[in-house]
């Protein structure tokens, strides 16, 4: 099995040196390719980190690295190279290089000799290690190195509930547990000499909650009945309420189209818009909204065609499959046989494969498309098995009928013409030509009859030619590629999935000849296995993050050897167990992290203990442990919704084709012109929620783009976090926001007497409170400037934009 450093950098590091040798300037403890010259004579001290560490670095780390291990020898780890590898070992014999075999392969001829590519060791390198050796062949400990398992790393192991640990009592009195998640939070502070902070105020946790679950701030009186309703479950029932609002799904979807990188455009260089990429995102708002179990929620997405086929809406979840960027210029006008036509299809196939295993497993497997992934055990065949599993699918529009029962009437109609159509012997023996005839043309009618049948955008084998791009036969053949080079093809390989689940085989079960649904299908299966840790870990720790502000792991798509460490392992596999040994609700589990206490923290230093504070601030400077609740910063859409909800004019229809929010006029080829700068900002399309907006992948919208929302080129578990000018002047100078100021500004005009009274009810629109100190000098400023002028500066505050 393969090993590698405990420290990633270290490896990159040696791994970078025997790639480029003297051409790079390396530190002195890894750098220096041969250079001769210095090399000591045999009667003197050598010292291994300056003379001999080199040589092996330069000479013998490309198959005795941390990457490669041939014969199951390594010289880049202390206990490795003295032990030997699978045939020879000894190699290293202290005190005695006459006995060493190391010292007999470097300096052999023909077959044996090392390195058996590139330079030989000369002469004077020869002597240097040979006279380590006799030295006692000093490593010292400091660059000793440390060997790892691939395998044994935490995210592939087994998963099993742990038991939530005991929580006594601090200094500071008694810890607040409202559920097993408080108590492996409060343990792990308690072992760090740390405590919970004090609970947010009941403004503050409203609002908080409301933008976690439904992406819109809470009304005025919303937060002022919740203030006032001292029953002891009100915190419980608002959660409840949260959860059952339509507005739920709609904020959720969000997070997901990010993860899938969801955009209406090819993008690319023709950037072709997709009319029918919308079914998706309203797919994802409905199962979201109506609680569908994680596991068909993925299976939906990744196979519903096959598992699912009596569902309309199965099939419209392949969208997921297709929601990246498509290089049509490639894929639909080069030739067939081309290069880049090949070179396209791996890449399309490449996409949809990480889009897959980077949300629902967290691994990056298209880190093995050239070689085998050099920190996690994922080899280059397990990349290529699962580039097979999508071999037989492009992206195109499918037809999907309008309900399960429509679909249903028309497969038996179809199945009827097709008996009609080619005479089936039972047919011969019981109908007369004339009665087959009149059948047909009676089954062709009620065909025509049935409503038609939708176009989705989706993952498909069979569609309607477009240009070059033709539906597949078949899957088509997947060679492993030797360094990923498409002109260097190697053995075919089969559809399969990963061997770091011991749990689970790794290749699939499908017979030849089958319908290339059946490979997704298996995935599909894989994927939502019981046994399969990965998914389970995977999904509650994306939920966890975005309600938390950070995941209990902070690379929500890399559970890898190169991703973070999970800052609370046992509470991590406790949810992720209690998720899948469940219902799979996603909605329970929402439930069961808001209604934590660790949720419920202040976030403000300001409301702790001023000596408690310093000492958690110095102690857990990132807030990995939880010691208060993270403060956030609103993302593009809650801003954007946050307005419109604050001058009463946020339209709340659901679902239908994506409102464009820019002027659009044909362009010369396939890509239009549009400008957001002549999109009319009083129309009803400014009014919708942003997750109908059109999202155009070349040309995405300045004031979203300035606030972080990503355009969908990339698939994006975490948003960016900037903090530039660009956002503050989108926020003052924008023409959605100017005009909403003015609106807000009638609307307080309409609703309130004196500019106080409609400075008192901007505040509570815009900040979810009471005027506080600045009631008089927003008094003295709108009296000055303007009222309109005045909500720009509420909706420009930190406290708009940022959830405490």
């Amino acid at each position: 099995m393969p090993h590698r450093f405990e420290n990633p950098v270290a490896a990159l590091v040696f791994a970078f040196a025997a790639a480029f040798g003297a051409a790079t300037c390396w530190p002195a403890m890894v750098c220096c390719a041969a250079d001769t010259t210095d090399a000591p004579a045999p009667t003197e001290a050598v010292d291994f980190v300056a003379d001999v560490q080199p040589i092996f670095i330069r000479a013998c780390s490309r198959c005795h690295g941390p990457e490669k291990q041939r014969s199951g020898y390594r010289l880049d780890v202390r206990d490795g190279a003295l032990r030997g590898g699978e045939l020879y070992a000894p190699n290293i014999i202290p005190g005695d290089a006459s006995a060493s075999r190391l010292v007999e392969f470097i300096s052999a001829g023909g077959e044996l000799e090392m390195p058996p590519e590139g330079p030989p060791l000369s002469p004077a390198e020869i002597e240097t290690i040979r006279a380590w050796i006799d030295q006692g062949a000093q490593w010292p400990d400091a660059v000793a190195g440390q060997a790892v398992d691939k395998a044994e790393w935490w995210a592939w192991q087994p998963l099993a509930r742990p038991a939530a640990p005991e929580v006594r009592p601090s200094e500071s009195g008694p810890a607040r547990v409202a559920n097993p998640i408080d108590q492996f939070v409060v343990a792990k502070l308690h072992d760090n000499g740390l405590v919970q902070a004090p609970r947010a105020d009941r403004r503050v946790l409203i609002r908080r909650l409301s933008f976690d679950l439904i992406g819109l701030p809470p009304t005025p009186e919303e937060i002022d009945a919740f203030v006032a309703d001292d029953d002891p479950l009100a915190y419980e029932r608002l959660v409840d309420r949260l959860l059952a609002s339509p507005r739920y799904g709609e904020r959720w979807a969000r997070h997901w189209m990010d993860a899938a990188h969801f955009a209406e455009t090819h993008g690319h260089d023709q950037d072709r818009i997709r009319e029918h990429a919308w079914r998706y995102r309203d797919y994802l708002i409905e199962s979201f909204n109506a609680d569908k179990s994680f596991r068909q929620f993925i299976q939906e997405q990744v196979a519903g065609d096959a598992l699912f086929p009596d569902d309309p809406q199965a099939t419209i979840a392949l969208g997921f499959l297709a929601a990246g960027p498509w290089d049509e210029s490639s894929l639909r006008d080069i030739q067939d046989d081309t290069v880049d036509r090949q070179i396209a299809r791996y890449l399309d196939r490449d996409d949809m494969l990480s889009t897959v295993m980077n949300n629902v497993v967290s691994l990056t497997v298209q880190c093995a498309r050239c070689h085998d992934h050099k920190f996690d055990p994922i080899s280059q065949q397990e990349y290529y098995q699962l580039q097979a599993v999508f071999a037989g699918v492009d992206r195109a529009n499918r037809t999907v009928d309008v309900s399960t029962e429509v679909g249903r009437k028309r497969r038996e109609l179809l199945a009827r013409k097709h008996a009609l159509e080619n005479g089936t012997d039972e047919e011969r023996l019981s109908d007369s030509e004339a009665h087959r005839r009149e059948a047909l043309e009676q089954t062709t009618c009620e065909l025509a009859a049935l409503p038609a049948p939708l176009l989705t955008y989706a993952a498909a084998s069979q569609f309607e030619p477009d240009g070059g791009l033709k539906p597949p036969p078949g899957p088509r053949p997947i060679h492993l590629l030797q360094r990923g080079e498409i002109g260097k093809p190697l053995q075919l390989v089969p559809p399969g999935a990963l061997s770091c689940i011991a749990a689970l085989r790794s290749q699939f079960d499908v017979p030849e000849g089958s319908d290339e649904s059946a490979r997704r299908a298996a995935l599909a299966l894989w994927l939502t296995d019981a046994r399969n840790p990965l998914t389970w870990r995977s999904i509650v720790n994306r939920v966890w993050h975005h309600h938390v502000g950070a995941g209990i792991v902070t690379t929500l798509n890399d559970f890898g050897h190169m991703g973070a460490a999970p800052s609370h392992p046992e509470l991590l596999d406790w949810l992720a167990a209690e998720f899948r040994d469940g219902n799979q609700s996603l909605k329970d589990l929402h439930r069961l992290i808001v209604t934590s206490e660790t949720y419920r923290q202040t976030s403000r230093i300001a409301a702790i203990d001023s000596t408690v504070a310093t000492h958690a601030a110095s102690a857990d400077v990132g807030n990995r442990l939880l010691w208060r609740m993270n403060r956030t910063r609103l993302d593009a859409e809650c801003v954007h919704d946050a307005i419109l909800a604050s001058t009463g004019r946020l339209d709340l229809r659901m679902g239908g084709p994506s409102d464009r929010q820019f002027a659009l006029t044909p362009g010369h080829h396939v890509t239009p012109i549009i400008d957001y700068r002549d999109f009319d900002v009083d129309s009803d399309a400014a009014r919708r929620r942003s997750v109908y907006r059109f999202l155009f992948r070349t040309l995405p919208d300045p004031f979203q783009d300035a606030l972080d929302c990503p355009s969908g080129d990339q698939i994006t578990p975490v948003r960016g976090n900037s903090v530039t000018v660009q956002q503050a002047l989108a926020l003052w100078n924008n023409a959605f926001v100017l005009r909403q100021a003015e609106l807000l500004a009638m609307r307080l005009a309409n609703e309130a007497g004196t500019t106080a009274e409609q400075i008192e009810l901007a505040v509570e629109l815009t900040l979810g409170r009471a005027a506080a100190d600045e009631r008089r000098s927003l008094t003295e400023y709108a009296e000055e400037h303007g009222m309109a002028n005045a909500c720009r500066l509420l909706l420009n505050a930190n406290e708009f934009v940022f959830v405490d």
